[in-house]
């Protein structure tokens, strides 16, 4: 079943949320989980099992059932989901609630992994993660956090399951106010960019160059109204060459957010494409 909406793009959201709503699932992210060329959602519910919920590159609710991949994950805070060891697997990133930062190599299947994880580092308790993307164009994935004063850092990686020798770099100040949806290159220009909103509910993009360092470029508004949004991630989930948002409303409806790879609003519209979140 498809559930379109009027086409109010990335720029006119508003959705007020019901008083008595509770959450179901925590986001992992939205990643090709088990290579079948599809995006999926990775999530956990509240007890603490991890699931993987199949796409099938369309615009709608997906047929394909959710597949449990995981328990006790109850404790861990997501930082994102990306082939961090460039074994051509998509892996878990994750900390626990000592600050230690874990990797959970994939095996590109529905159901467990057979990888144990490996300790990749430590003293991360006072961080908000952004996401996990190859930043710095390198080849190598990457972490992008903010610490508690609000500077943003990229922590390069080495594609090795185990602790990376690649010093932090700033890449931004006052990223407080502000929660990141994810990284991909939004506009389609080669660079990694910054999906955030910030206290207001709008949507701004931040235009990576592709460098261990500040960006020059400005940010762009893309969009109004997301106050009551959780975001899931930013990925092609529809596989049509644009780059789009996937998002939860204040009811546990899950959205797809249209992307039109330009630095502005999409008028491409959103998409009903789950219930229960």
């Amino acid at each position: 079943m498809v559930a379109l909406v009027a086409a109010t793009g990335c720029t006119l959201v508003n959705a007020s949320p019901a008083a008595a709503y509770t959450p179901a699932y925590t986001f992992a992210d939205v990643a090709d989980w088990d290579a079948d060329g599809h995006q999926d959602v990775v999530a956990r519910d509240s007890s603490g099992r991890l699931w993987l919920y199949a796409g099938e590159s369309k615009r709608g609710y997906s047929s394909q059932g959710r597949v449990q991949i995981g328990n006790g994950w109850g404790s861990y805070t997501f930082a994102g989901i990306a082939d961090w060891d460039h074994d051509g697997h998509q892996d878990i990133i994750a900390r626990d609630s000592s600050g230690r930062l874990w990797l959970y190599p994939g095996e590109s299947k529905r159901s467990y992994s057979s990888q144990p994880r490996v300790q990749i580092g430590n003293g991360w308790g006072s961080y908000t993660f952004g996401d996990v993307a190859d930043w710095d164009h390198d080849g190598h994935q990457d972490i992008v956090a903010r610490d508690s004063s609000g500077k943003l850092w990229l922590y390069p990686g080495e594609s090795t399951r185990g602790y990376s020798s690649e010093s932090r770099v700033r890449i931004g100040n006052g990223w407080g106010g502000y929660k990141i949806a994810g990284i991909s290159d939004w506009d389609h220009d080669g660079d990694q960019d910054i999906i955030a909103r910030d206290s207001n509910g709008k949507l701004w993009l931040y235009p990576g160059e592709s460098k261990r360092g500040y960006s020059s470029a400005s940010r762009v508004r893309i969009g109004n109204g997301w106050g009551a949004y959780t975001f899931a991630g930013v990925e092609d989930w529809d596989h049509d060459g644009h780059q789009d948002i996937v998002a939860r409303d204040g009811t546990g409806r899950l959205w797809l957010y249209l992307g039109q790879s330009k630095r502005g609003p999409s008028g491409a519209g959103r998409v009903q494409i789950g219930n229960g979140w």
